[in-house]
């Protein structure tokens, strides 16, 4: 797949989002309050009006328990519950999870943590750790036109949208999906992209599309062909990456959480751990 095959080269050679994806710009406030500069911020795509909505918390919020459900044991359908409710519902399809093995990870994972950091992992302070992420309000203005385009691809720079991605199951399976998707974006629901930048931990930059749910939560959104095993999979291969060079980990604990942030996500859209193609 081009895009799994080009993502992990895109932290060294720098990111920038393709034009065909620029719509509106972001609004200023939060580059004056994040102090990202402009080229670093993501752009709602076709079918979306930016749209300041005050979401800021949230966003991160829901990007906060994402993570700390995917390092908590025992948790896995938990953690779906992070994913808007059509990705939850079609992840938690696969019965398969082998919450034991992925449990071994996530206790070594904590131990190591604890011991570096001297405490437990527990992403609580989202505004320090995701202050550097820069967030794109909006809402949908053409259901029709955004079902096209939406959720945006993950990598940053990248042209074609993830929303294109329906290759699994027959025709019949695609239409479902294709409709459950079309639910969701229903013309006025807020959404938000929230931007992940290039990292020192060898991940690239990634853009990470969120659908607002009553009453006030934020819902990652990925395209319709993640099941729930490749997400299992992939975050047992991320979670085994990372936990596996405990010794490289940042000094700074807010620089940890996020660099398990980028894992996690990645995991959820089912990008390769760093130096695997996939």
């Amino acid at each position: 797949m081009r895009s799994i095959l080009n993502w992990t080269l895109l932290g060294t050679l720098g990111v920038g989002l393709a034009p065909v994806l620029v719509v509106a710009a972001p609004p200023e406030h939060q580059l004056d309050r994040d102090k990202t500069p402009v080229a670093d911020a993501p752009m709602l795509p076709l079918g979306f009006t930016a749209k300041d909505v005050k979401a800021d918390s949230e966003v991160r919020s829901g990007l906060a328990k994402l993570t700390d459900r995917a390092l908590t044991k025992g948790d896995f359908n938990s953690m779906l519950s992070e994913l808007a409710t059509q990705d939850k519902d079609r992840a938690r399809e696969f019965k398969g999870v082998d919450q034991k093995r992925l449990d071994g990870r996530i206790e070594q994972i904590r131990k190591a943590f604890k011991d570096k950091y001297g405490k437990e992992f527990s992403l609580s302070d989202t505004k320090a750790v995701y202050g550097p992420y820069v967030v794109i309000q909006g809402e949908v203005a053409d259901p029709a036109v955004a079902l096209a385009h939406w959720p945006v691809s993950p990598i940053a720079g990248e042209a074609v949208e993830a929303g294109a991605r329906e290759r699994v199951g027959n025709n019949d399976d695609k239409t479902v999906k294709r409709q459950a998707k079309a639910e969701e974006l229903t013309k006025g629901r807020d959404v938000a992209i929230i931007h992940i930048p290039a990292a020192t931990h060898n991940m690239g930059a990634m853009n990470v599309s969120m659908l607002h749910e009553m009453p006030m939560f934020y819902r990652v959104d990925i395209p319709n062909d993640r099941t729930g095993e490749q997400i299992y999979n992939d975050l047992f291969a991320h979670l085994t990456y990372v936990g596996d060079r405990a010794s490289e980990w940042p000094a700074n604990i807010d620089d940890a959480y996020r660099m398990f942030t980028h894992h996690v996500v990645a995991a959820m859209y089912g990008l390769p751990v760093p130096g695997r193609a996939g």
